[in-house]
């Protein structure tokens, strides 16, 4: 017996977090901005088509929002530089949440697993 995971089940293990940091950015518990820079980092692993419109969405808000202190990376930032970027930050989740809820939405719906029958 191997311990070694199979890559079918590699990938749907990706998937299924790329489903959970949806759920997280839908109901409110991971940020906008960093979940979609998660799900950009996942674009390759969840092996869909390169151009594939859910995962293309990610990684264009994840470029647009590049240079923000967002996530973890905060606690690297002055509080000054913090207080002058808030109003963009707020401004970045706020345009890009619509797009995110959409792509979010599809994701969910291709990748969630669905019970048995």
């Amino acid at each position: 017996m191997t311990d070694h995971m199979s890559h079918e089940d590699y990938v749907l293990q990706v998937r299924g977090e790329a489903v959970k940091t949806c759920v997280g950015i839908l109901d409110g518990s991971v940020g906008v901005l960093e979940g979609c820079h998660l799900l950009s980092s996942l674009r390759w692993e969840v092996e869909v088509d390169e151009r594939d419109s859910d995962f293309v969405t990610f990684s264009m808000i994840s470029s647009e929002i590049e240079g923000l202190p967002i996530g973890n990376d905060r606690q690297h930032w002055s509080k000054a530089a913090l207080a002058e970027l808030e109003p963009d930050v707020r401004a970045a989740v706020a345009w890009a949440m619509p797009t995110a809820k959409r792509a979010c939405q599809s994701v969910i719906e291709r990748f969630a697993t669905k019970p048995s029958a």
